[in-house]
């Protein structure tokens, strides 16, 4: 709550600081940012979850960053991290997580316009629309839940069922966790929500085709976990078979010469014996997490900051304020992460 407070304050003042005063001032002209999806049509799966930038704001963010930044593609942070080979300065790198349709359908054919090289982390179980991920099944329940008018309380009963409060039925689907995921399809076969039929239709993901294509446009992929879990609710075993059996997915399917990961939610509470065998022994180049402008001591972790929210508007005011942010934390020196 707090964090959330005094971003909002920032908002209102952080982009009537120079951005070149914010570098200097941070030391930080390096930028790792990311987003899910891009759309102008409203998404039943994530309008319930996260704001989702439209194509008119989405170029706009890409033009104050080419403005600003220069953008380097994986290859070269890779070069950058391991062989000290400098990056241009005011560099950014932008990735998409999850493996959404649009990435294809909107995102690359502007992306390719304004040649800016992008990377996309995928989650294996998925692709093809194989699966829906928990959270989107979530917010697909809410919208088609609410449409039905299903009383809250007949939703009740199946939290009581499994011994998990309820309040309502927005808060209550989107208190779900990763291993409740069976909550989530009990109820929508209860009341005849049919998440079959919705990726049938709907087709949330990309195809291995679509992907194919992508990687023959230049685009870069990585692996995204298998099914999207927190990664610091389930066991050590548990994360390192997510990470390359997603990883091992995308070398049989796509032949990548190169290997990396982007953690699926956050990489907070995730040990050093993670890096040490990702990074280390399957020597992963580069990994990724979503904790915003922050330092990292473990070489080849590298956070990045994400570009959707439904509070700040402007790139203009996003990034300022992450930079202001970021230089409130260093004072207090929160502004490097520490592992056990």
């Amino acid at each position: 709550m707090l964090k959330k407070s005094l971003i909002k304050s920032l908002h209102f003042f952080s982009s009537r600081i120079p951005l070149a005063w914010l570098k200097a001032i941070s030391r930080q002209d390096f930028l790792a940012i990311f987003y899910h999806t891009i759309s102008d049509q409203e998404l039943p799966h994530i309008k319930h979850l996260y704001g989702v930038r439209g194509t008119a704001l989405f170029e706009k963010d890409l033009d104050y960053l080419l403005k600003h930044f220069t953008p380097v593609g994986l290859p070269e942070l890779i070069e950058a991290v391991y062989h000290n080979k400098k990056l241009p300065s005011n560099a950014f790198f932008l990735s998409f997580d999850d493996g959404l349709a649009e990435c294809y359908h909107i995102i690359a054919p502007i992306l390719k316009k304004k040649g800016i090289p992008a990377t996309f982390f995928l989650n294996s179980d998925f692709v093809d629309n194989k699966a829906l991920m928990f959270r989107y099944k979530a917010s697909y329940l809410i919208e088609e839940l609410s449409q039905k008018q299903v009383l809250a309380a007949h939703v009740a009963s199946f939290f009581k069922k499994h011994q998990l409060p309820f309040l309502d039925l927005k808060s209550g689907l989107l208190s779900v966790r990763w291993h409740q995921e069976v909550l989530l399809d009990d109820i929508a076969t209860a009341f005849e929500v049919d998440f079959n039929a919705f990726l049938k239709h709907q087709k949330p993901y990309l195809s291995q085709k679509q992907i194919s294509l992508m990687i023959e446009d230049g685009f870069t992929f990585g692996s995204h976990s298998q099914n999207h879990p927190t990664y610091n609710t389930i066991d050590l075993s548990s994360q390192i078979e997510q990470t390359l059996l997603s990883q091992a997915f995308l070398n049989q399917h796509f032949q990548l010469p190169y290997q990396t990961f982007a953690f699926p939610f956050t990489d907070s509470g995730v040990s050093n014996a993670f890096f040490d065998k990702i990074l280390g022994e399957e020597k992963f180049p580069l990994t990724f997490g979503g904790a915003g402008l922050k330092h990292e001591v473990i070489k080849g972790q590298l956070q990045r900051f994400g570009m959707e929210t439904q509070q700040l508007s402007t790139p203009k005011q996003l990034i300022h304020t992450e930079y202001c942010y970021y230089i409130i934390k260093s004072i207090f020196r929160k502004n490097t992460i520490y592992r056990n």
